[in-house]
């Protein structure tokens, strides 16, 4: 993790030491923008670690957030690796409606321009049977950080997408091209140091579902819209951001 720690500590040099070093303003707000874009890997989180972070994590992250009930700090953990969302509005829902969660732009706000629009990150409450896993209310704590921040990872999708460009994202989950606009996602994810939170998600998911199947944990033969554990591992190895 060095090499992480030198890249942070450059990432946040002073106006006045980049012109020591002669680049221009334009390169340092670059520079900027793209540490802003980017967060560390945390290997795990833990409620007893984060709790008493609440507040610190609830004043910076939660401007204009309305947090789900019983879920607020794992929504603040996974709002903190998303510094473009710091002042958007997002309001997190917990019912019982027929996805365990998603993630849109409120209809009422399409019109406006993405920083204006209103979100929603809707969380299930009610499913039966094996399918109880996918209750965010059944999920280890760091496993719902990384599904949140995955729903997350859409919101911050739709930060540049315009009406048009939604509606041709809704359609598209009607086909197939569904399976790559959710692998993209938890690419997105993983770029913003969510990574590890994901992997546990989906291993603790498909091991409740599929228990001792081992294809369903394979990076062949996993099966529906969304990464396998075996595959979102691959990627953990080989990201730079992921070594240890």
């Amino acid at each position: 993790m060095v090499s992480l720690k030198i890249k942070a500590k450059r990432s946040n040099m002073s106006y006045g030491k980049f012109l020591t070093y002669g680049i221009p303003a334009w390169l340092l707000a670059l520079a900027n923008t793209l540490h802003a874009q980017s967060a560390i890997p945390v290997r795990e989180y833990t409620e007893q670690q984060a709790s008493p972070r609440y507040e610190e994590l609830l004043q910076e992250f939660g401007e204009n957030k309305t947090l789900p009930k019983g879920f607020e700090l794992q929504a603040l953990l996974a709002l903190s690796h998303y510094p473009a969302l710091r002042s958007t509005r997002i309001n997190f829902i917990v019912a019982d409606v027929a996805i365990p969660l998603s993630s849109r732009p409120h209809w009422g706000s399409m019109l406006r321009s993405a920083a204006n629009r209103t979100y929603q990150v809707i969380i299930d409450t009610e499913r039966e049977g094996e399918r109880e896993a996918l209750l965010l209310k059944n999920q280890p704590f760091n496993a719902q950080v990384g599904i949140i921040g995955h729903e997350l990872a859409h919101t911050a999708y739709y930060l540049d997408r315009s009406f048009f460009g939604i509606v041709g994202d809704a359609l598209c989950q009607l086909g197939d091209c569904r399976i790559d606009f959710e692998r993209a996602t938890d690419r997105r994810l993983i770029d913003h140091g969510l990574g590890w939170q994901r992997l546990e998600h989906a291993t603790f998911v498909r091991g409740q579902i599929a228990g001792e199947n081992v294809s369903a944990f394979a990076a062949e033969g996993g099966g529906g819209a969304y990464m396998s554990p075996a595959e979102l591992l691959s990627i953990l190895q080989a990201h730079p951001a992921y070594s240890e």
